[in-house]
């Protein structure tokens, strides 16, 4: 039997980054998943919705491959985001912000 290796603290900020990113650049699932495969590193839409759910990790070929199609730098998915004008860090109980990721 394989245990499965949970999301760590980083994997979080990465998989917010990586929502809020794709969020504010206006890409669906899909239209990230296509700039991923057109960059040699095919993700599906499925794969990444739960990367952003954080039940799948990310490997250092996804993490690399992310920066280049959300047009940020690896070390931009790695910062721990500042505090939001939206919701300030603390999202509404049960609400996730659609600008910066951050869940209640």
């Amino acid at each position: 039997m394989t245990e499965q290796l949970r999301v760590g603290p980083v994997g979080d900020i990465v998989r917010h980054n990586a929502r809020r990113l794709r969020g504010t650049r206006g890409h669906s699932l899909r239209t990230l998943s296509l700039e991923l495969k057109t960059i040699g590193r095919p993700l599906s839409a499925d794969a990444i919705l739960k990367v952003e759910q954080g039940l799948r990790r990310v490997d250092v070929d996804d993490l690399s491959a992310l920066a280049v199609a959300l047009g940020v730098t690896v070390t931009q998915l790695l910062e721990p985001p500042t505090d939001c004008d939206a919701c300030h860090g603390t999202p509404p109980p049960g609400f996730a912000c659609r600008t910066c990721g951050a869940e209640a």
